[in-house]
């Protein structure tokens, strides 16, 4: 609990009193101990100053001892006071951090009935809506004598998907929890929801994308989109602000010939004016190294 400790400027004013009043009550007793105020001169030795200065040597003697009458209640009403202030400012805390520790509970339900996961009939339809906006991308006509090559391109689309969701649960973070093909507010589908399990860390929301034989930029862009409307969408309706956008492009790097720099480079510039999109990541991963693909750093702050 306390997730977010917040003492508040009454409650630290009442802390601070305490403190010193308490740090007084102890140390004026023991100052005023290890002084003689003059007490000890004999009075032969108090005759020999001048008659102001002898008078002013009694005034002093008098002062101590009206002082000293008052001194151990004075110490008593002090240690008092201060324990009571500082009490009563710790009492005004604890009180306003459950309700933090509330509020912070209550983020958790409600970020927990956001999401949902995704029917079997539902996965499919996700990576066939998927298949076909790469597929129109590229300008190919699907025609009924090809239907088997989309087929074959679905499969390997969902095989991609499903080995980037064994490497992140095989991570086994302390950190976040890992859910696969969910639903955000009953809107979108989401390919990999990654929760903080404290605030210490940020949520991910991460898109996958598979290029088996052409990566069109057009592709790119739309799912940039899609990492915006979810990363707005998310804002808007979960009280945890913070969330880290990411998309993971796997491509085959044999059928595909392209330069991942400038491809990058044209992400980037094309997110710049995107204020949701300033945490996003993006990492370009050849089908052939998938397994080896070091996903801790998607979970880095």
């Amino acid at each position: 609990m306390m997730q977010h400790i917040d003492y508040g400027d009454i409650n630290k004013f009442l802390v601070s009193i305490g403190i010193i009043l308490i740090g007084l009550a102890v140390i004026i007793p023991y100052l005023y101990l290890q002084e003689d105020f003059g007490l000890y001169l004999e009075k032969e030795q108090l005759l020999k100053f001048e008659e102001p200065v002898q008078k002013l040597i009694v005034s002093k003697q008098n002062l101590v001892m009206l002082i000293q009458k008052y001194l151990l209640f004075s110490s008593i009403l002090m240690l008092l006071i201060g324990i009571a202030s500082c009490m009563f400012g710790l009492i005004r805390w604890f009180k306003k951090q459950a309700i933090i520790d509330e509020r912070f509970e209550i983020e958790l339900d409600k970020l927990k009935i956001e999401l949902k996961s995704m029917t079997p009939e539902e996965k499919e339809e996700k990576a066939k809506n998927e298949v076909d906006e790469i597929e129109f991308d590229k300008r190919i006509e699907l025609k009924n004598n090809v239907h088997g090559k989309k087929k074959d391109i679905y499969n390997k689309y969902v095989e991609v998907e499903q080995r980037i969701y064994k490497i992140f649960k095989d991570l086994k973070s302390p950190n976040f929890e890992v859910y696969t093909e969910q639903i955000l507010g009953n809107r979108f589908y989401i390919d990999l929801f990654l929760k903080a399990k404290t605030k210490k860390f940020a949520d991910r929301i991460i898109e996958i994308k598979f290029f088996d034989n052409q990566l069109p930029f057009a592709t790119l862009k739309r799912a940039i989109d899609k990492l915006n409307t979810y990363v707005s969408y998310y804002k808007a309706n979960s009280l945890r602000k913070s969330v880290v956008p990411v998309l993971l492009i796997v491509y085959n790097k044999e059928k595909i010939g392209i330069n991942v720099n400038i491809i990058r480079i044209r992400l980037m510039e094309y997110i710049a004016d995107i204020p949701n999109l300033k945490r996003l990541k993006v990492e370009f991963i050849e089908k052939d190294t998938l397994d080896n693909f070091d996903a801790r750093k998607i979970l880095l702050r």
